[in-house]
This record gives C-alpha cells, structure tokens and sequence, in this order.
C-alpha cells in the first residue's frame, strides 16, 4: 500500500513498507533524523534529493503511527487494557503483576525518578530585527509555533495543568512537619546537600529560558527501567513539582485500582529513589501529597552513587545501603535510561510540541518491549550476584568474631550512635550555650562596671584655654549607667532560668568553667570541622574499599570528585576555625590543608583530643570495624534481593502464562465476528516472542552453584490478585532447550556494562557537582 502525504491531492506517497522501514530504524537507533534516511533512499534509487522529501515523509510517518495508534487502542480496548492509568499500573508485570501467593516484602516496590535536560526543544519565534523601545528594551519577540490540536504521548505523559496544579503557589494548603526530633527532621534542617545540586536552581534556567520551551523531561521508571509515567519540564528546571505531579497520578491510580477490587492499603513500603531526596521528603511532608503518600508507604531513597554527594548524617538516614528490603538495587536506573534516550535530543530539539511528544513516545514504547525482554536476564544475573555474596557469609561471621561483634544489632546500634553524635556536632547543648551566654553577660557586666567607676574617679583640671569636657565626661557617665541597668536586667533573667541562687564571683569553681565554655566560638568552628571531616573520612575509606575493586576508573573518579566538590566546605570550616582559634589565649594550633589532605584515619586526627567527646576509641569509627559493617548490609541487601527475586520469578512466570492463555481465548472469539481484529491480535502478540527465552533463563537459576532447591516451589504459575476465580497452580513445563549466560552474545553485553558505568558517571556527575 500507499501512504499519501496530503489530505487531498494524493499525487505523492511512499510505500507502506518504505515508511515502517524507517519507524522501525527510528525506534532502534533515534539518531536517525528524516533528512538522512531520505538521502539514503534517494542514493538507493539514484536519484538527487529534494529537500522537500523530509516534510512529505514526515506528514506520512504522522498517518504511519496514528494508524498504528488506533489499531493498538483497539486490540486494548478488546482486552480491557485501555487508559493511561491501567499501562502505568501494569507496565512492569515483575513489579507490579501481584500474586495471591506473593511473599510479604517490606518494599513491595522500587521506582526511581529523575530529570533531564537533554531533551530540549525550541521555541520557535520570528527571527527578524525587533524593534527597540525609548528606553531601550528590545520588544518580545512573536511566536510562530504552528496551531496544533494533536496531543502526542498521552499514555505516557502528565499534561502542562496537571504539573502546574503541584506548584506551591497553587497548593489549597500546607501541611506542619512532624516537631520530633528525628534524623529525618535534623537533614531537614541542618542539611546542606540541595546547595550541591545546580540542576534545582532557576538561575540556570534564567538564559535558556527565552530559547527553550520545554527544558527536558522528568520520568518515573520502575526498577527494571521501565518506564512508568512521565512529564515536561516547562520554561523552568527540575522544579519539584514535577516529581510531586507524577506521584500524585501513580498513587491515585494505585489508591482507586485497590478500591475498585476491595482491597486494603499496602503492605509493603513504596520506596521512591530521587537524587535530592533528603530535601524533597520535607516537600511531601508539606505538600497537599502528604495523606496520599502516607496511604501509599512512602518510602524516601538516595540512589549508592549519589550518595556520596550528600552528607554523612544524611546517607545514614536515606542511602540504599542501609535501607531494609530494597535488595542489591542501585537506585541508578534513570542515569542509564537518559543515556540511552540521549540519541532522540538532535531530533526534537526543533520539532514541534506534537512531533516531540510523539517521538518520545514511540521510542518509549519500543524501549519497554526491549526492557521486557530483558527481565529474565535481569533476574538472572542479580540473583547470580545475590549467590555470591551470600557464599561469603561466613567470612563475614569470623571477622565479627574476630572484632568482638557478639551479633548483628550491634551494627544497628553503630548507625544510631553514628548518626547521634553527627547531630550533636551541628548544635551545642542547650544548658551550655545558656550558661556560656550568662558567663558573657557577667564578663560584660564587669567590664561595664570597671569604666563607670573610672568614669566616676575621673578629675579634670581647670584650663582657661582648653576646651570643657565636662559634658562629654558625664554623657559617658550617664551612657555607663544605662548600659549597668540593662546588663543586670539580663544577668538577673540569666540567673532565673538558670536557677542561680547567688551570682558567680570570680575565681570561683563556676566562675572557671564558665571561662572553658567561653571558647565558644572556637568549639562551634571545631564541631563543625570536626564533622565535615569525619565524614569525608568515611567516605574516603569507601572509596578504597575493597567492596569497590570492581568499580572501574571512572565511577572512582565520580566518587573522588564528589569528596572535592565537599572540600571547598571543609576550607571555609577550617578558615573559621582557624581564626577562632588565634583569638583564644594562649592561641590553640593553626591547622594547614596540607596536615587535612594527608589525614586517613581517625587516630591521625588529633584536633579531635579538644572536641565535645573523642570518638577516635568508638568501634564503629574504627577502619576495620566499618568495613566489617559495610559487608554485613551487602549480605543483609543479597539475603532481601533474592527475596525479592522469588517474588518475581513467579509472577513472570504467571504473567507469561496468563496473558498466552487471554490472547488465545480473545482470538478465538473475534474471529468470528471481527476477523480483522482478531488477525492484529495475533500478529501484535509483541511480548510473547520472548517468552520461550524468559523460561529458558528463568530455569537456568535452578542450575546456578549455591542455588537452593527447597526454592523450587517459585518457577510455577501462581494466581492472579484480580482474578475471581482461582486457578489451579501449574508446573511450568522445563523447555529441553539449555540456555547460557552467554547465548546472548557478549557484544550487547559489554555495551551494556560500558553504557552502566561511563554514561551514569559523567551524567550524573554533570547533574549533581
């Protein structure tokens, strides 16, 4: 067939096939502009190409995918699978296809968010010369982006007045954070990381924002890099209403889906991975979202490699390593996902709203089917890598036993006192910072003391030729006196709240302590140091651990840039504490950068003698003991991730099975009363070619060395939660065909290790120094 290129005059049009060859290069390499393609077909045919070729392809590409579009909503609506909201509840079945004999996990699910600039597109406005007012100032200039009714992307994508309705100004009200003093609430306010990240900041966007409409987009993936739901990022940049518009929608689904059935809440937490997460859990407390999220479990993350951009007290509170339930997830599925969406932004970059939206989409689309047919390997090499480091379970025991570890919530015990004495180096105690205020208060009240009685004893001689003092003598009499009234006023409220029966006389027992306490600028500078470098130890001592000799070069230097990037703050706090400690008498030692640079571990750190408490003898400060710790979760993270892998396996299986089982029923009986239908049913059955590969993969585990036969019971078919009528549980049959791990060939896979670690590292580097 033929595929015309205007509504009414049909004197040109390419062939069906010429313009499914191109959708379906573009949905595989999306570098691949129009422009090029024709060229190619021309130099095919031996033709010279014509520029008005790319605009006759694309009006056909239009009708090519608008007529794919009906037909897929159709087959939908056949099989009752229409909607946004139904294809974001059901994208991932591993995720989301839940069994009536699931196990209880203590994250029923892991998504992760971001957003990204790549993706941009030009605002299309008149290029000529604007004229310029009296006092200036060049007029706006006109747009000229052509009227277009068409919306594209609808499944995947939260129109502009759903975002907008999540901004603060337009929010009907703000809810008060929770007054407990938790680690939580202590990042919420004494937390520095949401300076680090530049791509929260409108200044950015301040230039770009006369050139570009959209700025990028924000998406929501599942663990395994689906993609869920998505949104643009209008005139602004990652603002955080985006992230609080695309969880409202997924929660609101979730919410009216288990209403609909009958169902409770969740039982499992939803744990929501987000670069700036520390910051934007305090925006969820506050927002309108707030009930909906507690509804839904909200569980607030940071991905492993971000991580060491945020501050120790806040990877303590919401890094993935010390988060029970999220498996050996690394939170980092939207860095690999931007690195393979990339190759679309030469191509929308100036296309219209329409043409962008449906790009994206269709790209979207594909990329989920090559997602699907991946998810039997995915499982498979995370539940090899589970195996492995189980099988070091008992190294782990011995080092315990070696470190006087009686057992594992001693760990547990390490990260709250960790965490305690963290939150104690930002704040001085309240009855010592009182007290050192009464002990200034009496040192100014003395001193105001000893220049009125100078005042007083002071003797001016008579001279007919100088001038007079004697009224500047008693204006600085009266001055004194006012300032002792106002001085004892304030030593009096002092000694009330401090309940002080009689004042503190000099040489007294409170009379020198309150002078140790009085180096109060100096202890508030050392705290601080203190802190930003026990922190930066820690993590230095990650960077060297032998947990990251696998790491390659790159996320190393991502790493060790994160550490500098905190450096500048660890130069401003020993510039302070430097001064503050000239100022004491005697002065107390200078420190040098250099004497900083050289510092590995904490015994080394002698400034630590004159903080609040030394820390340098506690065992979770220890080299050894906090490698220990770092092994220990990575076990726990194997233990929960094959878990979690057993929970999937099953519902793949039953996923695979149930859907094989509905499309045979529904093509049996459309093929008598719409046997066109019933064809497209057949032929667009786009995820059961791979099928026969997942069960190969899926039963190739059950060979693994380490592999646990009582776990058998997971590769059968399970039930379906929204099916009524309960089905027997099958034994899936074991195809005779043996797969390996590397049958899939090696290529594609060190591709895929390449694109894992390089495209994260320098895009997330990028983003969040």
């Amino acid at each position: 067939g033929i595929i015309p290129v205007a509504p009414l005059c049909h004197t040109f049009g390419f062939t069906i096939r010429t313009v499914d060859l191109y959708h379906k290069l573009f949905v595989r390499c999306a570098r691949l502009g129009m422009q090029s393609f024709c060229k190619s077909i021309c130099d095919i045919h031996g033709v010279a190409y014509k520029p008005y070729l790319s605009t006759q392809l694309s009006a056909a590409f239009d009708l090519y995918v608008a007529i794919l579009n009906a037909v897929r909503n159709r087959t939908r609506e056949v099989l009752g699978h229409q909607g946004r909201d139904w294809r974001m509840l059901n994208a991932c079945p591993p995720c989301q296809y839940r069994l009536q004999e699931d196990d209880k996990l203590d994250v029923r699910m892991i998504v992760t968010m971001d957003g990204n600039d790549s993706l941009r597109r030009v605002e299309r406005k008149e290029d000529t010369l604007q004229d310029v007012e009296k006092d200036g100032e060049a007029l706006p200039q006109t747009l000229r982006e052509r009227l277009d009714h068409r919306v594209g992307g609808e499944d995947y994508f939260a129109s502009r007045s759903e975002t907008t309705a999540w901004d603060e100004a337009n929010w009907p009200h703000t809810d008060e954070l929770p007054a407990a003093d938790s680690p939580a609430t202590h990042v919420w306010e004494e937390g520095r990381c949401e300076d680090r990240w530049e791509n929260m900041k409108d200044t950015n966007t301040v230039r770009s924002a006369a050139k570009f409409f959209e700025h990028g987009w924000f998406v929501v993936l599942c663990r395994h890099m689906t993609l869920l739901l998505a949104c643009d990022m209008v005139k602004s940049g990652e603002l955080y209403q985006y992230p609080l518009c695309l969880l409202s929608i997924f929660l609101g689904a979730e919410k009216a889906e288990r209403e609909k059935r009958g169902e409770q809440k969740p039982n499992g937490r939803l744990a929501v991975v987000y670069d700036i997460m520390c910051k934007f859990s305090k925006t969820v407390c506050r927002s309108p979202l707030n009930s909906l999220a507690i509804w839904g479990m909200f569980l607030p993350v940071i991905g492993t490699m971000h991580g060491y951009a945020h501050e120790q007290a806040c990877q303590l509170v919401f890094l993935m390593l010390y988060i029970v339930g999220v498996g050996l997830e690394d939170g980092e599925g939207c860095e690999r996902y931007f690195s393979i969406t990339n190759s679309l932004a030469p191509i929308t970059r100036y296309q219209s709203i329409f043409h962008r939206r449906q790009s994206i989409a269709e790209f979207a689309y594909y990329h989920d089917l090559q997602t699907y047919s991946n998810l039997s390997k995915f499982i498979y090499g995370n539940y090899k890598q589970a195996l492995c480091i189980i099988c070091s379970k008992h190294l782990v025991r011995s080092r315990m036993q070696e470190s006087g570890i009686s057992s594992p919530e001693v760990f547990y015990a390490w990260l709250v006192e960790e965490g305690e004495y963290l939150r104690n180096l930002c704040k001085t105690p309240p009855k010592e910072t009182i007290e050192m205020e009464y002990s200034a208060k009496l040192d100014a009240l003395q001193s105001c003391q000893r220049r009125l009685a100078e005042v007083c004893k002071a003797w001016i001689p008579y001279s007919a030729t100088a001038r007079d003092k004697t009224n500047t003598l008693e204006t600085k009499h009266r001055n004194e006196q006012e300032n002792e009234r106002k001085l004892i006023a304030d030593v009096q409220a002092f000694e009330e709240r401090l309940e002080i029966s009689s004042r503190w006389i000099e040489g007294s027992e409170q009379w020198l302590k309150a002078k140790k306490m009085c180096q109060a600028e100096y202890q508030k500078a050392l705290d601080k140091l203190e802190g930003l470098l026990v922190a930066r130890m820690f993590e230095m001592g990650r960077l060297n651990s032998s947990m990251l000799l696998c790491i390659g070069y790159k996320m190393r230097k991502h790493i060790a840039k994160a550490i500098k990037t905190r450096s500048k703050s660890i130069q401003a706090a020993m510039k302070a504490y430097n001064e503050a400690a000239a100022a004491l008498r005697p002065p107390r030692r200078i420190i040098q950068w250099e004497e900083v640079l050289d510092l590995t571990f904490l015994s080394e750190f002698d400034l630590l003698r004159d903080s609040r408490e030394d820390i340098r003898e506690r065992q979770w400060a220890t080299p050894k003991n906090r490698q220990i710790m770092l092994e220990f979760f990575k076990l726990i993270r194997a233990e929960k991730e094959l878990q979690r892998l057993h929970v999937e396996i099953r519902r793949l299986l039953t996923f695979m099975h149930d859907e094989e089982h509905e499309l045979h029923i529904r093509c049996t009986a459309l093929e008598v009363d719409n046997p066109p239908l019933a064809l497209q049913l057949q032929h667009l059955q786009e995820r059961i070619r791979f099928n026969a590969l997942h069960r190969r993969r899926l039963f190739a585990i059950k060979k693994l060395p380490g592999f646990d036969p009582h776990n058998i019971n997971y590769f059968r078919v399970g039930t379906y939660v929204g099916r009524q009528n309960s089905m027997a549980v099958d034994e899936v049959e074991e195809s005779g065909d043996v797969w390996f791990e590397d049958a899939d060939g090696g290529e594609d896979d060190e591709d895929d290790l390449n694109a894992r670690w390089t495209t994260v590292v320098d895009t997330a580097t990028a983003d969040a120094l």
